[in-house]
């Protein structure tokens, strides 16, 4: 009896002594396992009325990033009130693991481009360490989806016309990064929520649908055309670990309309075709951008052209245009429904 009883409490010392968590790693001395529950981003397709051109909330369209999706995750230490140590950078993997749906760390792969300008990207097929913190310390968590490749420099991204990317925006109070005291407990894990995301580029929601005397559409090669956006080449480097990185998001005025964008990816749902072209920021308060719509109705190649103007095309914004293509005698138009602007969460 007394060996039994000596077994059991040398199980019991053992386990109240491991300093391992169920991940199988050893949490340093003095420091707490640091997990991330699930993020999120707003989709942006809400259903609004034509004539409404309000700024709304839509918590209701806060979306899971789905399986196989990566995220970086930027944390820096406060120091004082509104200092912080320089940001740190961590890739993350939305995967399933025991069927359990979670956020891992992954690996990161740093290569040099024809420039000479060093990059790191997340590798979503290779493991890495946990993140270890201090416990009772508080540190500043940003997020941005997906884990577009980071300048090491500087930790900055490119975006471009036809870039999705989401990011904690500090303008919105459901979007803004916050500071996170962290806790312990006795396995020495703690677990941290993120706030959603955003989209940082402006996005054109086109649904289709079947009009009068239409039994079929389709969309051509060609797709959407946009003419009147910023230059294909041009790039901006978002510094989405820095609070005031929304200055680099200028509001360009393109007076020559030359520079085309094209929406070649689409979607059917129901009887609509659905497409999303996202696009840099844009001011055509005093210029026009141009949209060709190429697309079979009744199996009949057929363009539609549109203008939009006076308007300036916002990141974190969506700008939903709803058509239906009809046959009137021997033209086919294309009526205008919806013209609607969504939703970046209040203020």
């Amino acid at each position: 009896m007394k060996y039994l009883q000596y077994i059991l409490l040398c199980f019991l010392l053992f386990v109240s002594c491991s300093k391992e968590t169920d991940t199988g790693h050893d949490v340093p001395e003095g420091m707490v396992e640091v997990r991330i529950n699930m993020p999120t981003f707003y989709n942006g397709t809400a259903d609004t009325k034509a004539e409404s051109t309000t700024l709304a909330p839509y918590d209701h369209l806060v979306m899971d990033i789905p399986v196989g999706s990566t995220i970086w995750l930027s944390y820096a230490k406060k120091l004082g009130e509104g200092s912080y140590e320089t940001p740190v950078i961590k890739p993350y993997v939305v995967r399933t693991s025991r069927s359990f749906t979670g956020l891992y760390p992954c690996g990161i792969e740093e290569y040099t481009d024809k420039d000479g300008v060093e990059w790191m990207k997340a590798v979503p097929d290779q493991e890495a360490n946990p993140l270890y913190l201090e416990p009772g310390a508080t540190y500043k968590f940003k997020s941005i989806y997906p884990a577009l490749d980071v300048r090491k420099s500087d930790l900055k991204v490119n975006l471009r016309n036809g870039v999705w990317a989401c990011t904690n925006d500090p303008r919105y109070t459901q979007t803004a990064s916050q500071d996170v005291t962290l806790g312990t407990s006795t396995n020495r894990v703690t677990y941290i929520d993120l706030k959603p995301m955003i989209n940082q580029t402006a996005r054109l929601h086109f649904e289709i649908g079947k009009g009068e005397n239409v039994h079929s559409i389709e969309m051509m090669h060609a797709g959407i055309e946009i003419a009147g956006v910023q230059d294909k080449g041009t790039l901006f480097p978002l510094d989405w670990t820095q609070e005031d990185y929304i200055k680099v998001l200028q509001m360009e005025s393109i007076d020559d309309g030359e520079h085309w964008f094209k929406l070649q990816k689409f979607e059917v749902q129901g009887d609509k075709i659905i497409g999303d072209a996202y696009i840099l920021p844009l001011d055509v308060r005093r210029t026009y951008i141009f949209i060709l719509i190429n697309m079979a109705v009744n199996g009949i190649p057929t363009q539609y052209v549109a203008t939009l103007n006076g308007i300036i095309l916002e990141n974190a914004h969506s700008y939903n245009f709803d058509m239906k293509a009809g046959v009137n005698g021997n033209l086919t138009v294309v009526n205008w429904q919806n013209t609607s602007l969504t939703i970046v969460p209040n203020k």
